[in-house]
């Protein structure tokens, strides 16, 4: 029986019926936005986030004149100047010249200086060339402080600084812009308009770009902060930022853009997809924490390399408790030949030693030791290189001043000699019942006038007593820590000494690089007299140092004598005054509470020392000078 073939109405049925059936393995395409990973999704709004964020701390480190560093308060601040300077009255810290708020930003400091940008257009260097030192001493601090001369980089010519500081700047700018740019890219992506393979090529090739600017900011920030950089002016030519500045807020914004970076860049790798399709890999929090890990590792290695090529972990720049001071005093020029310990002053008629103090300083006297070529340092120590490196004070005056103090001189009646344990001048414990050697003594004493016997109730001196009359001496030096905690220094060989290679013996600079003020008093129970700052140095002003002795001597103490035994450390420049003046207890007492918050410990100076013998007159040198 032969099968019929289907007629044209059963084939237009049965094509209905398959038009009618379910569909099957058929792929809908939808758009890259719908078809998205919730965790893709979640990478790409956390990665527009940071890069909108990015964009405005970049924006508003770049627009504020301070946003980088600022200066350090004024009692931090150590002199910037050349210290060879001081004689023509340069002296300054940057507060001084650059007002003590001043900053500085990545493209300008605060008055809108950029790197390159000098104002009047003149140098250091040439108006030290065109007007001279003397004339630039009194203008400097004015010039630089108005909008006419502001940034210090260009204006002290620290070519290096500034192209290191120009460059930082430089990538400033392109943070700014790939910030822009990676915003709008991340919103397109959300937006389903950037293809998943290339956009995720795309965004991991920027972030790590954008991870290695942020490091490579922060290197040139530690490196720029920690190196001494050469500055082509006779004013400052040296420049180390950390030594004058903080750190602002931009560091920490660069800290904190590299940290992100290193995040958006490790989300995007790890948790976004080369396609919208198909099955995609569980996301992993751990490879995201490892990267970022593994990142701020290297930045941490790469701080610490500069940090450490810059000299940064010298013991004496890292821990402050290292007093740099300590055990400074010399005592042999060369190996083991002791050639600071006393000496006799004279063998055979022949004198052994240089000139000594303390001397007559009446006016009028002249010495008998020639002292050659050698000429006392004639202007004040604060115009020079020389800053107060210690304070103490013997029991009477040991340089003469006729009818000011000498043998005239009276006082209490036992004589302010102490019988109880003190210490001598060396800083050595003296014997049990041992006394202090009287110097000489002003004339000011009066026992009928209360403020000459009334006890005064001492908190903080030992030893010390109303009416009787004391010598202070302020050593000087070039060579102490000038500026810093650890400027005073006890005992004061310590502080005199405490920089190597600035004094020498050959060539013989001694009398240059170290001096010594001189004041006498007479101690009187009487606020009327009350002096608030004796640690900064000899009283100046009025009657007091208006007549002052300078001569070139040596250390003294009672460990030397009038023409026996003679110090070597000598010759050093004195500079004393002349007349005798009253002082309050009270002046002293809060001198020795002063004393006992320095850093390094001054209680052996807290009390008088003895007085050397008057010198004899065949090892005072010829060369007393007058300043009246």
């Amino acid at each position: 029986m032969s099968r019929e073939e289907p007629t044209v109405a059963q084939n237009a049925a049965m094509e209905i019926s398959a038009s009618r059936a379910e569909p099957k393995d058929v792929k809908v395409e939808m758009g890259a936005s719908d078809g998205m990973p919730k965790t893709a999704k979640l990478a790409h709004v956390l990665a527009a986030v940071v890069s909108g964020v990015i964009a405005l701390c970049v924006a508003s480190v770049l627009a504020d004149g301070k946003s980088v560093i600022v200066l350090k308060p004024p009692s931090q601040l150590p002199v910037v100047t050349e210290s060879n300077l001081r004689v023509h009255g340069i002296h300054y810290r940057l507060d001084e010249l650059l007002g003590q708020t001043y900053g500085i930003g990545l493209h300008h400091d605060q008055s809108g200086r950029s790197w390159t940008h000098i104002g009047a257009g003149s140098t250091v260097g040439h108006l030290v060339e065109e007007l001279g030192l003397p004339v630039i001493a009194g203008a400097l601090p004015r010039v630089i402080m108005t909008d006419a001369l502001k940034h210090p980089v260009p204006l002290l010519e620290c070519n290096d600084l500034r192209t290191a500081g120009m460059t930082a700047m430089g990538f400033g700018f392109i943070a700014e812009a790939v910030a822009v740019v990676m915003l709008v890219f991340h919103a397109a992506t959300l937006a389903g308009l950037v293809p998943a393979k290339e956009g995720k090529m795309f965004s991991g090739l920027i972030w790590a770009t954008l991870s290695a600017g942020f490091l490579i900011v922060i290197f040139l920030a530690v490196g720029i902060y920690t190196a001494t950089w050469k500055c082509y002016n006779p004013v400052i030519s040296t420049l180390k930022l950390n030594d004058h500045f903080d750190y602002n807020y931009g560091f920490y914004f660069a800290i904190l853009g590299f940290v992100s970076s290193l995040l958006i860049l490790f989300t995007q790798l790890v948790l976004t997809s080369t396609s919208y399709t198909g099955a995609t890999s569980s996301p992993s929090v751990g490879k995201v924490i490892a990267g970022v890990v593994s990142g701020l590792t290297v930045g941490a290695v790469g701080s610490i390399i500069i940090l450490a090529a810059n000299n940064e972990f010298n013991a004496t720049s890292t821990d402050s408790s290292i007093n740099p001071c300590a055990s400074q005093r010399p005592l042999h020029s060369g190996p083991g030949d002791s050639y600071f310990a006393n000496t006799a002053c004279t063998v055979n008629s022949i004198t052994q030693t240089l000139e000594q103090a303390g001397a007559n300083v009446t006016a009028g006297f002249r010495g008998g030791l020639d002292a050659g070529t050698r000429v006392p340092i004639t202007t004040p120590y604060d115009q020079t290189d020389l800053c107060p490196v210690n304070v103490h004070w013997h029991l009477g005056a040991e340089h003469l001043s006729v009818g000011e103090f000498d043998e005239q001189g009276t006082g209490p009646v036992d004589g302010g000699s102490s019988s109880e344990g003190g210490y001598s001048s060396e800083g050595r414990r003296m014997a049990e019942g041992s006394t202090y050697r009287q110097g000489f003594r002003c004339r000011h004493y009066d026992a009928a006038d209360s403020k000459f016997t009334t006890p005064f109730n001492w908190q903080h001196c030992t030893s010390m007593m109303v009416g009787e009359t004391y010598e202070i001496h302020w050593p000087h030096s070039a060579a102490g820590a000038c500026g810093t905690q650890w400027q005073y220094q006890s005992p004061f060989y310590d502080g005199v000494f405490c920089h190597d290679g600035i004094i020498t013996i050959a060539p013989l600079n001694t009398y240059e690089k170290i001096g010594v003020q001189s004041q006498v008093f007479t101690v009187v129970n009487d606020e009327a007299y009350y002096e608030p700052n004796l640690l900064r140095g000899m009283i100046m002003g009025g009657n007091h140092g208006a007549d002052i002795a300078k001569y070139t001597g040596s250390t003294t103490g009672t460990t030397r004598d009038a023409s026996t035994t003679c110090s070597r450390y000598t010759p050093i420049t004195w500079q004393v005054d002349r007349k005798c003046h009253l002082i309050s207890a009270s002046s002293f007492d809060k001198l020795c509470q002063d004393m006992k918050a320095q850093a390094d410990d001054m209680s052996m100076d807290l009390h008088p020392h003895g007085s050397r013998e008057l010198s004899a007159t065949h090892v005072v040198a010829n060369n007393q000078q007058t300043r009246k």
